[in-house]
């Protein structure tokens, strides 16, 4: 059983080595949820860091906001399944920022920290549907009215589809309604499945050969693929993409071993290694543009309260090419004289080439990238980087702040 809890306050320092862990989730509930931490885990689970958990009937992505080693009631609780991180994605910083976040706007601590995150991070689960017999038998029979009509056709061609998969393709011939009547009359049927996370780690197949049988040799018969594919499986367990090289065209009798329990297919998990590119030594700053009267005037006005570390807002008004983003670029200049940290947030995905460009020339390896639409795999080097030594980070959204470390100035 997994318990409801009062959703505590980050502390101050990560524990670890706890039994116990305070998970929140991407859902709108207010509350946490504790789990136990099972003894392959004991050390390894630390604040920050995400879980994958049995959910109610589902499996979900959690977030570890706290950890105990006691309990207030004698209850039995689900385990922790699997730990996604090595290190935490969510530092101790950023608790305390999602946490005013999910209170000041009324949502829960686990919607706050995941808009706090690149997307794609999450293992989700997903229920897919297909038709049953009845349903296939009551199809053609032309029994059925519209909608239900188009959702059983559509899984008649499609094979298997998401309720989200189906609202797609029917469009406005969907029916929530007739979906529900569906799946109670038995004329559908969902399966779930979960859809893993490949930024992380990355999931590779591999096979071994089960006890030999008194008939092995009978079962292999006059196939010299399913008898090479079995003598490699019989020295060792060998990856499919190693078999994929010893064997082109290992499919077929790689099912026909399965079927005759030869052979078993494992789903082994390992860590991704990404590099980020090093930086040009060659790079040379790009000279500041030199300021217009009004550009002058603006940025002797804010500068101020960034030489005091004040914090004031700013409202800019100028049409496009007025030079607003060389001011923008000053000022963070100024910031990072200071020691201070900047972010820079672009009103659209679509401006982040052009910006992104701008910055670089001005700011090359200090500037760190982040938006929705960046490629998932870089995830893991970047959070690593707004970890360790990024000062300037240009993204398409606000709740990232909290990846820099100290004081920061944006713009957005």
């Amino acid at each position: 059983m997994t318990t409801l809890s009062k959703t505590p306050l980050p502390k101050a320092q990560t524990r670890i080595g706890l039994p116990y862990a305070e998970v929140v989730f991407n859902l709108p509930v207010r509350e946490s949820f504790t789990y136990r931490v099972p003894d392959r885990f004991l050390g390894m689970a630390r604040e920050g860091m995400r879980v994958f958990v049995p959910f109610g009937r589902r499996r979900l992505t959690g977030y570890i906001i706290a950890l105990s080693g006691s309990l207030e009631k004698n209850i039995t609780l689900k385990p922790i399944e699997d730990i996604l991180d090595t290190e935490p994605v969510i530092s101790q910083e950023l608790l305390k920022l999602t946490k005013w976040i999910a209170d000041y706007y009324h949502s829960s601590w686990g919607e706050a920290i995941k808009a706090a995150l690149p997307a794609g991070l999450d293992d989700e689960t997903r229920e897919v549907f297909s038709l049953t017999e009845t349903g296939m038998s009551s199809l053609e029979n032309g029994n059925l009215k519209d909608p239900s009509s188009f959702i059983l056709n559509a899984l008649k061609n499609k094979g298997k589809l998401t309720q989200k998969q189906l609202q797609r393709l029917l469009n406005k011939n969907f029916s929530a309604w007739s979906f529900a009547g569906l799946k109670k009359a038995g004329l559908i049927s969902g399966n779930t499945s979960i859809k893993k996370s490949t930024i992380h780690s990355c999931y590779e197949k591999s096979l071994r050969a089960l006890p030999r049988k008194d008939d092995t040799d009978k079962l292999l018969g006059r196939s010299p693929k399913q008898r090479t594919i079995y003598q490699f499986a019989l020295q060792r367990e060998i990856t499919v993409s190693e078999l994929k090289e010893k064997v082109p065209s290992y499919s077929a009798p790689l099912r026909q071993l399965q079927k005759k329990g030869l052979v078993e297919v494992l789903l082994a998990k390992t860590a991704r290694n990404f590099e980020e590119p090093e930086p040009d030594p060659a790079w040379i700053p790009e000279m500041p543009l030199r300021f217009s009267p009004a550009q002058e005037n603006c940025f002797n006005e804010i500068t101020p309260s960034i030489d005091a570390s004040q914090f004031k807002t700013f409202l800019l008004h100028g049409v496009t090419g007025s030079g607003k983003t060389e001011l923008y670029i000053r000022c963070i200049q100024r910031a990072l004289e200071h020691r201070k940290t900047a972010i820079m947030i672009v009103p659209e995905i679509s401006l982040t080439p052009q910006t992104v460009s701008r910055f670089l020339k001005r700011f090359g390896s200090q500037v760190a990238i982040l938006h929705s639409h960046l490629d998932s795999r870089l995830a893991d080097p970047l959070i690593a980087r707004l970890r360790e030594d990024a000062e300037l980070m240009v993204g398409d959204n606000e709740p990232y702040s909290g990846h820099l470390p100290g004081d920061s100035i944006d713009r957005h």
